[in-house]
């Protein structure tokens, strides 16, 4: 399991990742899940934080090596676990009754980089770290939720080059991609977002019913890629 920090600012709850590079791998996906219940269950926050506690990574994405090394001791069953549990942490974050605010002040790949595409709004570091999802480079394809989600949120042409081209995006092309809200550098982002997400204090009831109807066409897509992945590929 991966230690999370959470502290309760008024409405808002900001959870902080690991020192690590925050890989996502079954100890990681199933701390955030239950991060997710502990913060709607036992709190009276209404908007979501999640930053890292690393000095220049948010999340580097799928744990490679971990999957790897399960493939090779032929425990396919424990990696497709896995992908279904990850697309279980993206539909959560797609109906959660909060708002939710990706902090990345850091580097943001892969897996991660999707899994940021699944909160309500993003702002990132403008003085270092990228935005790539190299899946392309890696030899995967992508399974049809995660197309329509980061079709959903990103401009097509944007989705393209980071699948197609497996380009590294900095916070600044990220703002002017309409990747992200806003970049600014480290020291003023966590400011720049507490002050964003203080000003927000929209009605769970409402953000909940709100996010069902934006998104319920992906999370039902990602509800038969879950089925899909038990039975076929492994697919992103």
């Amino acid at each position: 399991m991966a230690k999370l920090d959470l502290e309760l600012n008024e409405k808002i709850a900001l959870v902080t990742m690991g020192e690590s590079d925050n890989r996502l791998n079954p100890g990681m996906v199933k701390s955030l899940l239950e991060m997710l219940d502990k913060v709607e269950k036992e709190s009276g926050a209404l908007t979501l934080v999640v930053k890292s506690g690393h000095s220049h990574i948010w999340t580097n994405g799928f744990d490679i090596d971990w999957i790897r090394g399960s493939l090779e001791k032929g425990d396919k069953a424990a990696v497709k676990e896995f992908l279904v549990m990850d697309l279980a942490l993206r539909r959560r974050l797609l109906t959660y009754p909060l708002i939710t605010i990706a902090a990345m002040n850091g580097h943001c790949f892969g897996g991660g980089a999707v899994l940021s595409c699944c909160f309500d709004f993003r702002f990132m570091r403008s003085d270092r770290g990228f935005f790539c999802i190299p899946v392309i480079d890696l030899g995967i394809s992508i399974l049809p939720g995660t197309r329509a989600l980061l079709t959903s949120v990103l401009p097509a042409h944007i989705v393209d080059q980071l699948i197609l081209a497996g380009r590294r995006l900095t916070g600044v092309e990220c703002t002017a991609g309409h990747v992200v809200s806003a970049a600014y550098n480290n020291d003023e982002l966590m400011d720049k977002v507490m002050d964003f997400a203080g000003g927000l204090n929209k009605g769970r009831e409402i953000v909940g019913e709100m996010k069902k109807t934006l998104n319920g066409p992906i999370v039902r897509l990602f509800e038969e890629d879950a089925e899909e992945l038990k039975e076929g590929q492994l697919l992103v």
